[in-house]
């Protein structure tokens, strides 16, 4: 190979040869080794600061908790005396919203309901549709009827890279 070649073949960036096939190979290789062990390391930094991090917010998460039910009972209790009751500080601020929960059953209403109330969604089913269609030489697609349908097919290939370790 000349030097001219061999400089088109550089500024080409494509590979020429089966020679280069095999080098862009062991370098791929190489580059998901790398990955997979920096995966790995990832991994063990993070289970080392779960097992850091877990029972500290574990243990906090109660007492939250355990905290908050002491703010609700001692506001429930004024709330009895003063249904107007508040509390505001620099702390934090207590006070109520009402809310009416229904608990209801969607599968018993919806046929007992004004179907004014029911949505109903319209969804092609795609799988069922294209085994019905036919593909033309240009692509275009026609159905059962012989009509043309707004679809188009291509046929594209998907080429497969495994190295060693994929397998």
């Amino acid at each position: 190979m000349t030097e001219e070649a061999q400089e088109q073949q550089i500024q080409d960036g494509r590979i020429q040869n089966e020679d280069e096939l095999h080098k862009k190979l062991y370098r791929l290789r190489k580059l998901k080794e790398e990955q997979k062990q920096a995966d790995e390391q990832r991994e063990r930094e993070l289970a080392d600061t779960a097992a850091w991090y877990q029972p500290g917010t574990d243990r906090r998460s109660v007492e939250i908790a355990d905290v908050e039910a002491l703010i609700s009972d001692y506001y429930m209790r004024r709330y009895e005396e003063n249904p107007h009751y508040r509390f505001k500080s620099r702390n934090g601020s207590v006070s109520k919203r009402k809310n009416t929960k229904f608990d209801h059953d969607d599968k018993r209403l919806v046929n007992l309901v004004d179907p004014k109330f029911v949505k109903t969604t319209k969804k092609l089913d795609w799988s069922a549709y294209k085994k019905t269609l036919t593909v033309m030489d240009d692509g275009r697609c026609v159905n059962e009827d012989g009509e043309i349908v707004p679809v188009t097919a291509h046929d594209e290939i998907k080429v497969i890279i495994k190295t060693k370790e994929d397998d």
